[in-house]
C-alpha cells in the first residue's frame, strides 16, 4: 500500500535557520543523515554531497513530515518569488488555530526587513461549507491564506463551524498553532496526465478536473491570479489515509515553465515523497508505466530502501520504504 504524502522536501542554504523557522510551526527533529555525490546522483539525479535532517510535527509520522535538504552545491535558487500557478509550482497546506496569527506574523517580519509575499486570509467554500447569512445560519467553511518565501510556499486554513477529525492535528506546543501538512500541491501543463497517480500509484481520485480561477473570489485571492486566468484541478487520496492528500493544478491559460527550478537539488519546496509497503513491486510497476529515468532502489540518507523517477507530467517523486 502507499502512503499518505510522506514528506514535503525543502532545500535550503541554512540549516540551523530553517530548523528554526519550522520550530515555530511545530517541527522537531526526529532523524539526521548524508549522501556522498555519487550517492545523491544516483537517488536524487543531483551530484553533490547532502545532509538531510527530517521534522515531524507532534505526532503525525505516517504522513506529511518535513525533510530539508542542504547541498554543498544547489542546482538553482529554487522558484523564488515566482507566483502560485506556475509549472512545476510546488506547496503544502496546514491547519491552523487562529489565521490572523499567521498573517499578523508574516506582515511583521515584513515590516522588519522580511522578504515575504502572502495574501490576506480570506473566507472560502469552494470544498465544504456555505455562506452564512447572520447569526442563526452561520458561516461554514474556512479561511485560507498562501505564503511565498525563498525557501517555501505554503498555505494556511482555519476551519469555521465544522471539524473533520484526522485531517490536521495542531500540537499544543506548536508555537504558532500550526498542524502537519494536510495536503500537498504542484501544477502541471497537461492535465490528461493526472490518471497516472491513479493508475499507477494506486491513488484514490476523489476530484477529477474540477474548474476554478479567477471568477471565485477565494481562488482569486490565495492563489494570487490575474483576471481571466482560470484552471483546474484533481485530487487524490491514499487508501489508508485521511491526510498527506495530492493536489495537481493545471492553469487553463499560458505559464512559464519552473518545473526545473523544483527538483531535487533547488531551494525551496522541491520533492515530495511517498512511503509505500513493497518497494520492489511498486519500481516494477512504475517501470512498466510512462514514467522515466527510474533509478535503482538504493539506500537513502536515512538509511532505508528508496528509488527516484520521473512521472510523465516531467514532476520528480521519491518512493521510501
Amino acid at each position: 500500500m502507499i502512503s499518505g504524502i510522506f514528506e514535503n522536501c525543502i532545500g535550503t542554504r541554512d540549516l540551523d535557520a530553517a530548523l528554526k523557522y519550522w520550530a515555530e510551526f511545530g517541527y522537531r527533529e526526529v532523524k539526521r543523515g548524508h549522501l556522498d555525490t555519487e550517492a545523491a546522483r544516483s537517488l536524487y539525479g543531483h551530484a553533490s554531497p547532502l545532509i538531510s535532517v527530517r521534522l515531524q510535527n507532534g505526532d503525525s509520522a505516517k504522513h506529511s513530515s518535513l525533510r530539508l535538504m542542504y547541498w554543498q552545491e544547489i542546482r538553482n535558487q529554487g522558484l523564488e518569488n515566482t507566483l502560485p500557478m506556475v509549472a512545476g509550482s510546488r506547496w503544502f497546506a496546514s491547519l491552523v488555530r487562529d489565521i490572523f496569527v499567521i498573517a499578523d506574523a508574516f506582515a511583521d517580519d515584513n515590516a522588519n526587513g522580511g522578504n515575504w509575499i502572502y495574501s490576506e486570509p480570506v473566507r472560502g467554500i469552494e470544498g465544504i461549507g456555505h455562506e452564512g447569512t447572520g447569526i442563526f445560519n452561520r458561516f461554514v467553511g474556512v479561511r485560507e491564506m498562501f505564503v511565498i518565501g525563498a525557501e517555501t510556499r505554503q498555505a494556511f486554513f482555519q476551519r469555521y463551524n465544522y471539524n473533520r477529525d484526522g485531517y490536521g492535528t495542531i500540537p499544543e506546543n506548536s508555537p504558532l498553532g500550526v498542524s502537519e501538512g494536510t495536503h500537498s500541491s504542484f501544477v502541471t501543463t497537461d492535465h490528461a496526465s493526472v490518471t497516472f497517480y491513479e493508475e499507477v500509484f494506486g491513488l484514490t481520485m476523489t476530484l477529477n478536473n474540477r474548474l476554478s480561477g479567477y471568477q471565485k473570489p477565494a481562488t482569486r485571492q490565495i492563489l494570487m491570479l490575474q483576471e481571466g486566468q482560470e484552471l483546474c484541478y484533481s485530487m487524490f487520496n491514499s487508501p489508508e489515509a485521511i491526510a498527506g492528500v495530492f493536489q495537481v493544478y493545471t492553469p487553463l491559460y499560458p505559464t512559464p515553465d519552473k518545473r526545473e527550478f523544483a527538483q531535487p537539488g533547488s531551494l525551496g519546496v522541491c520533492l515530495f515523497t511517498y512511503r509505500v509497503d513493497d518497494i520492489d513491486s511498486f519500481r516494477d510497476r512504475i517501470l512498466q508505466s510512462d514514467a522515466y529515468d527510474v533509478s535503482e532502489i538504493v539506500i537513502n540518507e536515512f538509511g532505508e530502501r528508496s528509488f527516484g523517477f520521473f512521472a510523465p507530467d516531467g514532476m520528480y517523486w521519491v518512493f521510501v520504504t
